[in-house]
């Protein structure tokens, strides 16, 4: 029975990776569009697995060896490679459990490192914009380095990552926790579910999460609140993203995701204007642009924090994630 149960999963494998379009067809113009995954979750958990995550891993690399060793900070901005970087982080994080712990984490981190150096680089244009004259060359200079550093790892073993990622486990792996978001979830993937309805679980557990926690802070220009609103910004934009990779849960819950998006939009303008603002501050810059802006983005971010508790939006968000989850079991 279980060498019948590997073969079919073998198989759909095959097949959905067969299917995949050719890489340079992935580009998105828009860095804040986020496709529907390959195969769109049919199958069980561990059958999906290696479609959406080599899907991804493809439609980053359609994009990534295009990129040029001195772009710039505004290029990177603009473009949506970052982007996709960001979606094959969160598909190996949803689909931890379709493959060995530690060489999942041992890849993951190498994807980790290249999302985080990006957005250094990155902010370097937005804290130009914040502070109202352009970062130092030199610093600019360092950061790509850093940047190229980070991705160098990512580029030169993406043929060992492709391969690992094309070849999960054939049942979810019953030890252990993540590495990443389901650690949070108090859950774990499950081939009673498809992968729908996983990934519906894998969100709701994340808004349970968010549901226990504070959701704002008091000061802004505490580098400790700084990093909780952060992590908090993070988490509800991995909700959404992961609610917009499969279409029934994107279409289940497209109202109840308004407000959130919200909160992961104003959070992220506050956070901007605090990278801003930090660095200026360190490097001697003027700060009297920046410094009131911060100030306008998070009270903004604040009344939007207030109506989603006062509204009970996590609370709707879940009713919807779970009704998703329940439609989706074997």
């Amino acid at each position: 029975m279980r060498i019948r149960h590997r073969v079919a999963s073998l198989l759909l494998a095959v097949f959905m990776l067969a299917a995949l379009p050719p890489a340079g067809a992935w580009a998105q113009a828009n860095p804040k569009d986020t496709s529907p995954v390959v195969g769109e979750g049919a199958g069980t958990y561990t059958q999906a697995a290696a479609a959406s995550t080599v899907g991804a891993f493809d439609r980053l690399f359609g994009e990534l060896d295009a990129v040029p060793g001195d772009v710039t900070p505004q290029q990177v901005k603009d473009a949506s490679w970052r982007r996709r970087i960001l979606e094959l982080r969160l598909q190996m994080d949803f689909n931890a459990f379709a493959y060995d712990k530690d060489k999942l984490k041992s890849f993951r981190d190498i994807v980790d490192r290249a999302y985080e150096a990006t957005g250094v680089y990155q902010d370097a244009a937005d804290s130009g914009r914040e502070i109202g004259q352009p970062l130092p060359p030199e610093v600019v200079a360092q950061r790509l380095s850093e940047m190229n550093d980070a991705l160098g790892p990512l580029r030169d073993g993406r043929g060992q990552l492709r391969q690992f990622l094309a070849s999960p486990l054939a049942a979810p792996r019953a030890k252990g926790g993540g590495p990443g978001l389901w650690d949070i979830t108090e859950s774990r993937a499950s081939n009673d579910l498809d992968a729908v309805g996983n990934a519906a679980e894998f969100a709701s557990g994340i808004v349970r999460h968010l549901q226990s926690v504070d959701l704002g802070i008091d000061d802004i220009h505490d580098p400790n609140q700084a990093a909780a609103y952060h992590l908090v910004r993070k988490q509800a934009r991995d909700v959404v993203l992961v609610a917009a990779m499969y279409p029934p849960l994107a279409a289940a819950t497209a109202d109840a995701m308004k407000p959130i998006t919200d909160l992961v939009g104003d959070y992220g303008d506050t956070l901007d204007a605090f990278t801003a603002l930090e660095f200026a501050q360190q490097a001697g810059m003027p700060t009297d642009k920046v410094a009131p802006e911060l100030q306008r983005e998070f009270d903004k971010s604040q009344i939007t924090k207030s109506q989603i508790i006062d509204s009970h939006a996590l609370d709707t968000l879940a009713i919807a994630l779970n009704g998703v989850r329940d439609a989706h079991r074997r």
